[in-house]
């Protein structure tokens, strides 16, 4: 069986998908992780090597890039969530709402 080849049914193990879950949110907040104390380590020097970026938005824009996030419709109404996003992110799209079972629950509807 080759790495790409479909196991047969009944031989996929039934925790695969969150086993790979766990391992994404762990690598995440591994990475969150070392970013902030990066961040910390780097806003002490930042006199001495030029302004420092105070949000990701502005982080991602000195090399030129945007910074966005998913933002589910449902989270509007928080304003602890909502004055994050404003303040980290560059850019914002739809979470679930534009998905297609949301936009077209029915062909042709």
């Amino acid at each position: 069986m080759g790495s790409n080849a479909i196991p047969p049914p009944g031989t996929r193990r039934p925790l695969g998908g969150l086993r790979r879950a766990l391992v994404a949110g762990a690598l995440g907040t591994l990475v969150l992780g070392t970013l902030t104390a990066v961040t910390v380590q780097g806003s002490a020097g930042a006199a001495s090597a030029g302004a420092a970026a105070t949000t990701l938005g502005a982080a991602a824009q000195q090399s030129g890039r945007y910074f966005g996030a998913a933002i589910a419709a449902g989270k509007l109404g928080d304003s602890a969530y909502t004055t994050i996003a404003n303040r980290e992110f560059d850019m914002v799209t739809a979470e679930n709402e534009m998905k297609i079972d949301a936009t077209e629950p029915n062909r042709g509807q």
